[in-house]
């Protein structure tokens, strides 16, 4: 099978949704919490159309996981940040499979991010993969707005498939007109009709940690 996984270390992508206003006093509790300063690398965005916050982090395997999750500095921390939140987390944990215009840091450190999920069918998975070499992959190439793009693969989450993470600086407006081209949106419409199950799903975050 042409879809490659790298080995850990992975990235932990946690996702949940607070009530309006609420952000600051979040990202206040978290900044301070003991969680925080048990992981060795971790940062926070705030999406920018949508009222939720996604903490990314590195694990090197996963007892180093089940560490973190089952300890009681986090349990302490949702405790701390549960009535200000209307969702619960979302999280799922990624492999790297490449970095398409690469970053020193598995993780995003840009002012703005860019999350893109995407299901393809594992029946047409290695099509898949040949395809967006050619389409998206080349087109990332050329975007200068583009600081950064690394693909990974789900290894356990709510929504399986593809994950880009994007690092961009500057207007976010004017880095998604950059992927509104006629060229990218023909690559779109292949996408749909060749290859993604249930569209694409993407949001823009800006750091706050």
């Amino acid at each position: 099978m042409k879809l490659e996984k790298n080995e850990a270390p992975y990235l932990v992508v946690t996702e949940f949704e607070f009530f309006p206003g609420k952000e600051k006093t979040i990202v206040k509790i978290w900044n301070l919490s003991e969680a925080k300063m048990n992981l060795k690398e971790s940062v926070l965005y705030k999406a920018i159309k949508k009222n939720t916050l996604v903490l990314l982090y590195k694990i090197e395997d996963f007892n180093e996981l089940q560490e973190f999750i089952e300890s009681p500095e986090l349990n302490q921390f949702v405790g701390d940040v549960s009535e200000y939140l209307n969702s619960d987390f979302h999280q799922e944990i990624v492999a790297l499979v490449k970095h398409v215009e690469p970053r020193k840091n598995l993780l995003p450190t840009s002012e703005f991010m860019q999350l893109r999920h995407i299901e393809v069918p594992l029946s047409g998975i290695e099509n898949y993969l040949d395809w967006r070499e050619k389409t998206i992959f080349e087109y990332v190439k050329r975007n200068d707005k583009v600081k950064s793009f690394v693909a990974f693969h789900s290894l356990f989450s709510s929504t399986p498939g593809v994950l880009f993470v994007t690092e961009f600086e500057g207007d976010p407006d004017e880095y998604r007109e950059s992927f509104l081209t006629q060229e990218y949106q023909k690559i779109i419409k292949e996408a749909g009709h060749d290859h993604i199950k249930g569209g694409l799903n993407t949001f823009e975050y800006k750091r706050v940690d």
